[in-house]
C-alpha cells in the first residue's frame, strides 16, 4: 500500500442545513418553473388537451410505423 497518498488533510465540509446562495437561487427558479408550468397546463380547455392527445397518438403510430418500415427495408 502506497503510504504517501495517505496523511492528515483538511478536506472543506460545509455544514449540514445550510445552502449556499447558488442552491437557494436554483432550487427557488426551479420552483418557479414548476408553477409556470403547471399554471399554463391550467390555461388550456379540456378540448386543446383533448386534441394534444390525439397528436400525441398520431404522433406516436406514424414513428412505429415508419421505424417498421425502416427495419424492413434493412432486412431486404
Amino acid at each position: 500500500m502506497n503510504s504517501a497518498l495517505i496523511g492528515a488533510g483538511h478536506v472543506p465540509v460545509r455544514p449540514v442545513g445550510h445552502p449556499t446562495l447558488i442552491e437557494r437561487v436554483s432550487r427557488r427558479a426551479g420552483l418557479a418553473l414548476v408553477a409556470w408550468s403547471r399554471r399554463a397546463e391550467q390555461r388550456h380547455s379540456r378540448e386543446h388537451l383533448a386534441e394534444q392527445h390525439e397528436r400525441r397518438l398520431v404522433a406516436e403510430q406514424l414513428r412505429e410505423e415508419r421505424f417498421r418500415a425502416v427495419a424492413l427495408a434493412r432486412l431486404l
